[in-house]
């Protein structure tokens, strides 16, 4: 979403070639608001290859027989790297929207981390567009001669078109990854504290068949609604139809659903974690000790109980999102670029 949000921006007054990965039924050219896209490679599904494998192995010669003034290279968990600066003389820009490389080490037992470090010490990398500072700080004892470039993730101007409201209900929004997204600690906060609040979790995952049943053992069906996967009008709709947002995650690199909420106007109650914590902070959001479940099911509680409050709250959110327009984030990273072409 955001390479293609900066990149329909920018082709009015440039041309932009994306490359990617081919995929059932796709066009190997095809032209999307000013976008010039090109996909690359083979499907070899008898043979059970992922057409990515020959995706990348066909990258960077086509790279290099293509004109550019500057190659902006998606950081690809968890190979992380597609080598470009080897194939080009022109400026190599890595950006980084996620990593998390102890999931994919744990996953696969390949040393990821290991492997970035070795890439990073050849110096050919030097330009990383990152969303937080806090990723900056993590990435930077792997990328020590890196400069990083803070531009977070944006939002269309239609997250901003909901009118406020009292809401009915709380909201969680995403993934429905019990650990990545802390919704153990959400019911745990609900058994003890928010049993009254309504609760609505959209979204779908891996998770959803435990959810379920931990809603059933800790009595919580009552309260605790699944509403499955929402896009569109539904999403916005869903969002617009809460009285405040929660986000318990153990980990995020950004936060998109939160900045969503506060576009709506909605205030966002999460744990204090790096990178969520840039986005969500006093005044405009709550912020909790990391995993006091106890804290965070009272500040609900707290924050259901007026709705005055979370009026005031969500329209200091709505002002501060209203940084993240893609429009003004496409200008920040249209002067990095051309910054760095000039340099």
């Amino acid at each position: 979403m955001r390479t293609f949000a900066i990149n329909s921006r920018l082709a009015q007054s440039h041309e932009i070639t994306t490359f990617t990965a081919v995929f059932p039924r796709c066009k190997r050219r095809q032209e999307r608001k000013g976008v010039h896209y090109r996909r690359l490679g083979f499907r070899l599904p008898a043979f059970g290859l992922s057409p990515h494998l020959s995706f990348l192995g066909l990258l960077g010669p086509t790279v290099a027989r293509t004109p550019h003034d500057i190659v902006v290279e998606e950081f690809t968990p968890p190979i992380g790297f597609c080598l470009l600066p080897w194939w080009t003389s022109k400026p190599v820009v890595s950006m980084v929207q996620w990593y998390f490389f102890e999931t994919w080490e744990k996953r696969y037992r390949m040393p990821f981390s290991n492997w970035m470090k070795r890439i990073a010490q050849t110096g050919r990398y030097r330009h990383f567009i990152v969303q937080t500072d806090a990723m900056a700080r993590e990435l930077k004892p792997h990328l020590p001669d890196a400069i990083f470039h803070k531009i977070p993730c944006g939002l269309d101007t239609a997250a901003f078109e909901t009118d406020p409201s009292d809401g009915k209900y709380a909201l969680f929004l995403g993934r429905l990854d019990i650990q990545h997204k802390g919704l153990d600690l959400l019911l745990e906060c609900w058994r003890r504290h928010c049993a009254h609040v309504p609760l609505v979790l959209a979204g779908e995952g891996l998770g959803r068949a435990a959810l379920d049943e931990r809603v059933a053992q800790l009595g919580l069906s009552d309260c605790v609604r699944f509403v499955g996967r929402v896009e569109g009008k539904a999403k916005s709709d869903i969002i617009a139809g809460c009285r405040l947002f929660v986000m318990p995650s153990r980990f995020e690199t950004f936060g998109i659903a939160a900045a969503e909420a506060m576009a709506a106007a909605k205030p966002v109650i999460s744990f204090d974690i790096d990178h969520l914590n840039e986005l969500v902070s006093p005044p405009w959001g709550i912020l909790i000790p990391p995993f006091d479940t106890d804290r965070y099911g009272e500040a609900i509680a707290e924050l259901w109980a007026h709705p005055d409050r979370c009026h005031a709250l969500g329209a200091l959110a709505r002002a501060k999102a209203r940084e993240f327009l893609w429009d003004n984030i496409a200008k920040q990273q249209e002067a990095l670029y051309m910054e760095i072409v000039k340099a």
